[in-house]
């Protein structure tokens, strides 16, 4: 059979800066190619690198490749904030497609039902891991007797269930030469935050142990958390190492959820050499991090420790059921500086009852915390599949229409705060913005040597001339 897999296009005005691989599409096609099918990915986000964020051409380009591809079956990726692209690209595709398309992806897992009665084209969706669930599909077998399936038959809808990939070592290495390669290799600060280099994407572990009330990531995964043996980990990055890259950023939600597979990892890759040919950056949680670990990291290659820090007050932690405490997120912070490892704190904004002067005590906060690590920070958003979303949401996607307009309003909506959006901005230029840039560029002196900075100095220089020209 002949699959073509779709990852959507974000909202963009100019060309993107971090660009991570789309993982789930790659892990598929791999699972549905060692199978024997014949795949293609058409890729909405790399396509913006030599088209620009022209959705019109975009479309363009994917009709094209469709109608020269001819598949048997389309796949959809779907992610909340851009569910509305889903929804444009099943109908471009039905124009001229006759074949089955279904969806697969956080959104579709969350929501499968109503997914399937909003999107009118869509045949049918994989909710879960789409692995097993589509090398099913394609191999022939009739959808509803496969876990994790949902289809359309008429009016009437049904599906069921998915199961968990219980070894994931099984899974053959994700396809890489389906992709833009020279997209996701080009050098840029952006992949490990601070460092200019070129970096590619990896996960070795699926699923969380946590219950964060507003987090999605894990959906599509299920309860609990599978691994990769460490022997899978270092061989596959051992394949990575054929591209022009530097560095290598792990996705997993909890890299050090299990403190002994972490340091076995480090312990293998400095075994195979591998410490000298890759920076590299995890995710982890505040109360994981000790100086044992983390001196097994530094000297495997681990040059950034990015954390949900996510709020200075106990109350909003305790919010949005994190687990963690205000002197947790210090002494983390604190750490990863003694012991040589360049730290990037997560926080979010929006909780119940913000004022300004709890903005001022979080800023206070950072100040205390020091300036040795770089910090981002977003609105606390209600993702569909979340008790947040179940508590909060106000039903959005079941009672609004999925368009740009729409979604994007939300996506970009505060919640739960009372706060002045005003206000809220006023505080953001003033006190967020130039504190995020002044870590920023002294993280850019510390983690690169000089001619890397020469480098982006002159990029920068050349960007402003282009702007003014």
């Amino acid at each position: 059979m002949k699959i073509m897999l779709i990852y959507p296009l974000p909202r963009l005005k100019k060309k993107p800066g971090s660009r991570w691989l789309p993982l789930g599409l790659s892990f598929i096609a791999a699972a549905l190619q060692k199978q024997g099918h014949i795949v293609s990915i058409f890729d909405r986000f790399a396509a913006t690198a030599s088209l620009g964020p022209d959705r019109k051409k975009i479309n363009t380009h994917m009709l094209q490749q469709l109608q020269k591809f001819k598949p048997d079956l389309v796949g959809l990726n779907t992610i909340s904030p851009l569910i509305y692209d889903t929804v444009e690209c099943a109908a471009l595709v039905r124009r001229q497609h006759s074949g089955p398309i279904i969806a697969g992806g956080h959104h579709a897992t969350a929501l499968p039902e109503l997914t399937l009665r909003k999107i009118t084209d869509l045949d049918g969706l994989v909710q879960g891991e789409g692995e097993q669930a589509l090398t099913r599909l394609a191999g022939g077998e009739k959808p509803l007797v496969i876990p994790g399936i949902w289809w359309r038959r008429g009016d009437a809808i049904s599906g069921s269930s998915p199961e968990q990939i219980k070894d994931l070592d099984s899974l053959p290495f994700p396809v890489l030469d389906l992709l833009d390669m020279d997209f996701y290799t080009r050098p840029a600060k952006s992949a490990i935050r601070a460092h200019h280099l070129s970096a590619l994407s990896m996960i070795t572990s699926r699923g969380c142990t946590q219950r964060c009330n507003f987090c999605s990531e894990t959906l599509t995964y299920g309860r609990g958390v599978r691994m990769h043996s460490p022997e899978y980990v270092v061989e596959w990055m051992q394949t990575l190492a054929r591209y022009p890259v530097e560095g290598l950023y792990f996705h997993d939600n909890d890299f050090l959820v299990d403190k002994e597979r972490a340091i076995t990892i480090c312990e293998k890759m400095m075994k195979a050499g591998l410490h000298r040919r890759f920076k590299f950056a995890i995710q982890t949680r505040v109360n994981r991090l000790e100086k044992e670990v983390l001196r097994y990291l530094k000297r495997a290659g681990c040059t950034l420790i990015e954390l949900g820090i996510e709020a200075a007050s106990q109350g909003q932690l305790d919010f949005v059921n994190k687990r963690t405490t205000v002197d947790q997120n210090m002494h983390a912070l604190r750490l990863c500086h003694r012991e040589g490892i360049a730290a990037h704190a997560y926080m979010m904004l929006g909780f119940p009852g913000e004022t300004g002067s709890d903005l001022e005590k979080r800023y206070q906060w950072l100040k205390r915390a020091g300036n040795n690590f770089t910090l981002s920070m977003s609105m606390l958003q209600l993702y569909p599949g979340t008790s947040l979303y179940r508590e909060k949401g106000g039903l959005f996607f079941e009672k609004k229409p999925w368009t740009e307009e729409a979604v994007s309003a939300y996506y970009q909506k505060d919640h739960l705060s009372s706060m002045p959006p005003a206000e809220r901005d006023k505080w953001y230029k003033k006190r967020f913005v130039p504190e995020m840039k002044k870590r920023n560029r002294l993280a850019i002196l510390r983690c690169n040597p000089p001619h890397k900075i020469l480098k982006l100095i002159l990029s920068k220089i050349r960007t402003k001339i282009n702007l003014q020209g």
